[in-house]
């Protein structure tokens, strides 16, 4: 069977330990832009941007798909405000809110760009934004690149897939189990794939 073709990005499934994911997240800050085409979704990956807010909470710019590039958290929800009470994006050219899982033991589910099969389990792989993320359902635009590898400042590492009867492995937009290979918050460039 065909799998879906259901772009989200990174969506927190679980700890690293097997432990359902407990929900927490960190607030940060999204620093108003010069341009509407990078708005912010639930699903996208950050990156420190280096500053923040008046109060100090820190600020956070999506991070740049690609090996060598790293990641400190994935946006999990906009915070709301009075102006907009269920936001489900950020207008690239807007300040606001989000709230980003930051852990480095959090597992995330993704879809891949292309088929993955079993033998990929282990490696790592980068991020890749295959389409803009959508302002009527939210969803992100970044997917899991397919072109698998050994390298160690991949973003990603292929931890398993998701068991269910709608994701078949070794056929296109299967699901995927990843973490954060390449962390900011872990200090190094990331682990090698196996």
């Amino acid at each position: 069977m065909a799998n879906t073709n259901v772009v989200n990005g990174l969506r927190p499934v679980q700890n690293l330990d097997g432990s359902p994911w407990n929900g927490k997240t960190r607030k940060f800050y999204k620093a108003a832009g010069t341009t509407v085409t990078n708005d912010y979704f639930p699903g996208d990956p950050v990156i420190l941007s280096g500053s923040g807010d008046a109060k100090g909470i820190p600020g956070v710019s999506i991070a740049t798909a690609g090996a060598n590039n790293q990641i400190c958290g994935v946006i999990v929800s906009i915070v709301e405000s009075q102006d907009h009470l269920d936001r489900t994006w950020i207008d690239g050219a807007d300040a606001g809110y989000v709230n980003i899982c930051c852990d480095p033991n959090t597992v995330f589910e993704a879809q891949a760009d292309d088929a993955l099969t079993y033998t990929d389990i282990g490696n790592n792989a980068p991020l890749v934004k295959t389409q803009a993320g959508s302002r009527t359902t939210g969803a992100s635009g970044f997917e899991v690149d397919a072109t698998t590898s050994t390298t160690a400042n991949d973003q990603l590492k292929i931890i398993g897939f998701v068991q269910r009867e709608d994701n078949t492995i070794n056929s296109e937009n299967n699901k995927v189990l990843v973490i954060i290979n390449n962390h900011q918050f872990k200090g190094y460039t990331g682990n090698a794939g196996v």
